[in-house]
This record gives structure tokens, C-alpha cells and sequence, in this order.
């Protein structure tokens, strides 16, 4: 499977815990920019792909006409024929009919909502610039409009938050028929405000864990399947474009700060986005190739991600040496007996319990590359 990223690094504003690459109030060059993210696609002319995800920043703050600027230019780029999925994340104050509508014209299947939260104050706090209210009504939109599958980002450990207003929050979103929920322990990253300046009613880790775990076990309630760590679906509406990217498949990311991966080779373009609009072409700044054991490594510690799926060793075979297969193994079994892993024998996968600490487990089963 092949997919394809396109950055979109527009913001109304920045919210207090975001480290992403986003520029609030530059939406007036979104029209050069949409030029030059076809410029470089030029470069790439001719790739197929099974799957598109434009995200960002705020993708739909470009509006209808730019919407379809895009895509009719890279409909000229590449071919889409094999498409299973394509996505388009959206925040519910830049959400219009309009650009719904040009999305679903142009063969995008799935919206991402930036929801995070149904509570007016925990968005407010960590200034979020749509209300509860807005985000209920652009569900209902996208729904009415009749897109395939609807996936909506929620977060764990906003200021003030209690299991009352996150399960509000879930209640309201699996009400509404949301397929798909992307579930996301807050992190105080480095230069972000929230970090600079914590208040006191962010939730501690603990009860972070503790709203991790009744949420999980809610949504399952509910009947979804907690597929990825932070990623839970109804059966059938699982991100195939994310699932690419953890069973280490290709993918090309176009955009200032989009990262890409193709035969082995990774690279990431710069994170500028004057330099991106004044020469699309040369942006690269982050250029690796990684040897076998690197490859099986890191596929592995991707595909432990899936808490389903988990690591079905004979997916290797054939792909990397069978020496490197078996020091992996070897490293899967240890972790197992000190009850970091569970198997039954076939897969190997996350033990419940260390879900939400498992760095340390994903750099081990790395180093056994």
C-alpha cells in the first residue's frame, strides 16, 4: 500500500499544547501555496496511491476554491485510480457546507474533526477556537452531506477535565454515529504555553491514566475495537492511511515539514514555510536510508502499535534475512518473559497494562534490529 500526505500548515490560532508545524494568520498565501505543493508533486509525477490524507495545521481553512485547486492538480500528478481512502481533517469553525461539499466532489471519503473536547471551558483553556456547540453541528453536517466514514480527535487531560465531561464528550460523539475516535493523552511539549505555563487543574499523569482506561473501556462497551494505541474504530472504519505507516509501508508527504518514506529511504522537508513557497523542489533536510536490521527494527516497533494485530513474525519472512528474523524473535520472547509482551504463540503483542508506558518496550524491540 501507498500513501500519500499533503501538509496544510494554516491556523486560525495556535492552540497552547500544539508543537505541530502550524502558522496562525498566513492564510493569505494559501493561494501560492497550493501552487507550490503542486510543483512538487510534479516531482513525483506518474506515483500511484491507495490512499490520501491531507492534514495539518488546519486544512480546511483553505476554503472550496483551493480545496479543489488541489485536488484537481494533483488528480494530474498521480493516479488516484486504486483509491480505498482519503481523508481530510477539519476543524468545526472552518467547516463549511461549501467546502464539505468540494471535498466530497473531489473523492474525498473520510473527515477528521478536530473536536478534542464537548466542553466550552476545557477548549477555551488550551484555546480552542470552536465551541461544543459547533463541533455537534459540524458532525451532523458531514454525516448529512454522506461521507463514507466520520473520525473525530478527542483529549485526555485538558485543564479541568473529569470522566463527567470526557464520557459527555464520548457519549455525545458515538451518539452522533462517529465511526472512528483518535484518542490522545495530553503532553506538556517543549516551548508549547501550556508547558511554559501549566495550570493548576491539568490533570496528573495518573488520572490521565485512569480517564485512558474508563474511555477504552467504554468505547468498547460501545463495540469499538481498540486497534492502535491511541486510535479506536467500529469494525470496517479503521485509518487505513495510518495503518499503512505502521506496518512501515510507503508513503510520500508533500508540504513543508512533511516527512516521506519510499523504498527504505526517509526524508522530511523543512520546516519553513517561505523557503517552501519560494522553491518547492529542495526542501529536503532529513535524508536516510536505513540498513536491513534498521528496516525490520523499526517495522516491528511500528506494527506493535497495533494492539490487535500485533507482530506476526512470519510477515517478515522473504523480506529480510532470516538472521536478523530470528534475533528479533529472540528479543519478542525476552520482553514476553518479563511481561512486557504477550503471545499466543503466533502474534506478539502490547500487554494491556503497559499500553500507556511502552517507550521502553518499543526501543528494545528497536535495538534487536
Amino acid at each position: 500500500m501507498h500513501g500519500l500526505y499533503v501538509h496544510v500548515p494554516f491556523c486560525v490560532s495556535k492552540c497552547s499544547y500544539c508543537d505541530f508545524y502550524s502558522l496562525p494568520g498566513r492564510i493569505e498565501a494559501a493561494g501560492d501555496y497550493v501552487k507550490a505543493i503542486i510543483e512538487e508533486a510534479k516531482t513525483y509525477r506518474g506515483m500511484s496511491f491507495d490512499t490520501l490524507y491531507i492534514g495539518g495545521g488546519t486544512p480546511s481553512v483553505l476554503g472550496a476554491q483551493h480545496l479543489e485547486t488541489l485536488m484537481s492538480g494533483l488528480n494530474r500528478q498521480f493516479d488516484f485510480s486504486a483509491m480505498v481512502e482519503a481523508t481530510i481533517e477539519v476543524n468545526p469553525d472552518s467547516a463549511t457546507d461549501t467546502f464539505l461539499q468540494a471535498a466530497k466532489k473531489f473523492g474525498l471519503n473520510r473527515v477528521s474533526v478536530g473536536v478534542q473536547s464537548l466542553s466550552d471551558n476545557e477548549l477555551k483553556s488550551v484555546n480552542r477556537v470552536h465551541t461544543a456547540a459547533q463541533a455537534v453541528k459540524v458532525i451532523e453536517l458531514i454525516k448529512a452531506i454522506g461521507f463514507k466514514s466520520v473520525s473525530a480527535d478527542l483529549i485526555i487531560g485538558l485543564p479541568g477535565q473529569s470522566w463527567v465531561s470526557l464520557a459527555k464528550s464520548l457519549k455525545t460523539l458515538t451518539n452522533q454515529g462517529v465511526q472512528h475516535l483518535s484518542v490522545y493523552c495530553m503532553s506538556l511539549e517543549y516551548g508549547t504555553p501550556l508547558a511554559q505555563f501549566p495550570p493548576a487543574n491539568l490533570p496528573n499523569e495518573d488520572l490521565q491514566a485512569e480517564l485512558y482506561e474508563k474511555t477504552r473501556d467504554y468505547l468498547t462497551e460501545q463495540g469499538f475495537t481498540h486497534y492502535e494505541i491511541s486510535n479506536f474504530a467500529l469494525p470496517g472504519f479503521e485509518c487505513l492511511h495510518n495503518i499503512n505507516y505502521w506496518h512501515g509501508g510507503d508513503y510520500l508527504g508533500l508540504g513543508p515539514a512533511a516527512a516521506s518514506h519510499l523504498d527504505g529511504k526517509r526524508f522530511k522537508n523543512r520546516n519553513d514555510l517561505d523557503a517552501y513557497l519560494a522553491n518547492p523542489i529542495k526542501q529536503t533536510e532529513v535524508d536516510e536510508v536505513l540498513d536491513e536490521m534498521g528496516r525490520l527494527g523499526e517495522e516491528a516497533m511500528l506494527r506493535l502499535r497495533l494492539l490487535v494485530e500485533g507482530i506476526n513474525p512470519s510477515v517478515f519472512s522473504g523480506r529480510y534475512n532470516p538472521e536478523a528474523i530470528v534475533r528479533l524473535i529472540d528479543r519478542l520472547n525476552k520482553l514476553t518473559e518479563r511481561g512486557l509482551l504477550e503471545t499466543d504463540g503466533i502474534r506478539y503483542r502490547l500487554a494491556k497494562k503497559y499500553v500507556l508506558t511502552s517507550n521502553g518496550i518499543f526501543q528494545a524491540v528497536l535495538e534487536s534490529g
